[in-house]
């Protein structure tokens, strides 16, 4: 900045002032006088010694007053600018680390849906529609849940496996087959509970399959709370 800029500048730190022009009627002058001055980079000698008389400076300290504390204020003004710059930096990374967390939390929970069986046994049977009765089911897939292996459970009868249902899951099963059997049939159960060999039921998701021609019913059962009864 030139002599003019500097001089306005020190008046406004000095009385606060924020407009040439305050800074023009303070010194009892016109303010186009003032702009004409700063255009022309000219600052007249009564000017100075208006300053000096003002602010009790020296004449001869007069460049010296206003180099220095026009110093003075553009190292304020880079503290404030570099604290401005800090707590946007910080502002930043804060925002930065919300949205690692928040995409992180994704992630996880994307992978712990990958990691989710879409079932965790399944049974094959033979089923007569006409005397609606079952074979025994082959079993296969993760049992552990049940206390009770694939072989155990596939040399199990028809009615003894029914008879691990809770009543009111046997009683939904048995409404849902039709007096008139289709040739295929898909259902859907959910929070079905089936007694595990600890004598506590287990809640399973249940979906079969039945083709009439093939006379095989297909069951998948999901085991609801696995992922939080496997771990406790």
């Amino acid at each position: 900045m030139g002599l003019v800029d500097d001089f306005i500048l020190t008046i406004k730190k000095k009385e606060g002032f924020r407009f040439d022009g305050q800074v023009a009627e303070f010194m009892g002058i016109d303010r186009r006088v003032l702009a004409n001055y700063k255009h022309n980079k000219n600052l007249p000698y009564k000017l100075q010694e208006w300053y000096c008389d003002k602010y009790n400076v020296k004449l001869k300290d007069f460049h010296k007053e206003i180099e220095l504390t026009n110093t003075n204020i553009q190292k304020e003004d880079s503290i404030v600018d570099a604290r401005y710059v800090i707590d946007l930096l910080k502002e930043k990374i804060e925002n930065q680390k919300q949205d690692i967390n928040r995409l992180t939390a994704i992630v996880q929970k994307n992978q712990k849906n990958k990691e989710k069986p879409a079932f965790h046994f399944k049974t094959k049977a033979n089923y007569d529609s006409k005397t609606n009765t079952f074979d025994k089911s082959e079993v296969t897939g993760d049992t552990s849940m049940t206390g009770y292996t694939t072989e155990y459970l596939s040399n199990l009868k028809a009615e003894e496996w029914f008879a691990m249902y809770h009543p009111e899951s046997a009683n939904q099963l048995v409404s849902s087959v039709p007096t008139e059997i289709p040739d295929h049939t898909h259902n859907i159960f959910k929070n079905i509970l089936w007694k595990a060999k600890s004598g506590k039921y287990i809640v399973y998701d249940v979906e079969s399959y039945f083709d009439k021609k093939e006379g095989i019913v297909r069951a998948y059962y999901y085991w609801v709370n696995g992922d939080i009864e496997g771990q406790s």
